[in-house]
């Protein structure tokens, strides 16, 4: 691996950082909503997103792919065998997490709304291919695709 073509220097300097700033932003997100649907504080209509839960698999992947630049780009070092067949357990935990992750919690913010006393209002619930906005109501609050807005 040794005889390699050595990357140009915009890739040496910022493909890390892409690649540092992207899982930390993708974490970031990922904990912000997930702090948001189970410790924020709840109002009359909650909108539960599965969208923003896609971010953490994103993150694992992109954390990855940040130390592995970082240790061959910027420090010299190639990556051992130990540490590549580390590295893609990694990227393939991130890909079982990206499709899983935002299934998981959408069970769990269902039970934890529900058992709060709020219930799914279908009419104004929608999805886009894998994208799901479900939005849950309290009782008093009447169910109607005007709530899409809100």
């Amino acid at each position: 691996m040794e005889d390699r073509e050595k990357p140009s220097w915009g890739v040496i300097v910022f493909g890390p950082v892409l690649f540092i700033t992207g899982s930390l932003a993708a974490l970031l997100w990922f904990f912000y909503w997930l702090f948001e649907v189970f410790f924020g504080e709840l109002s009359e209509l909650e909108v539960f997103y599965t969208g923003h839960f896609y971010m953490l698999g994103v993150g694992v992947v992109m954390l990855a792919l940040a130390i592995g630049t970082v240790q061959e780009y910027w420090f010299g070092k190639p990556l051992s065998n130990k540490q590549a067949a580390y590295f893609t357990k990694m990227v393939l935990m991130g890909l079982v997490l990206m499709f899983t992750a935002p299934h998981l919690i959408h069970y769990c913010a269902d039970n934890y709304l529900l058992k709060r006393g709020y219930s799914v209002c279908e009419e104004a619930s929608r999805q886009w291919r894998v994208f799901q906005h479900i939005v849950y109501i309290q009782p008093f609050v009447e169910c109607s695709a005007d709530l899409k807005d809100k």
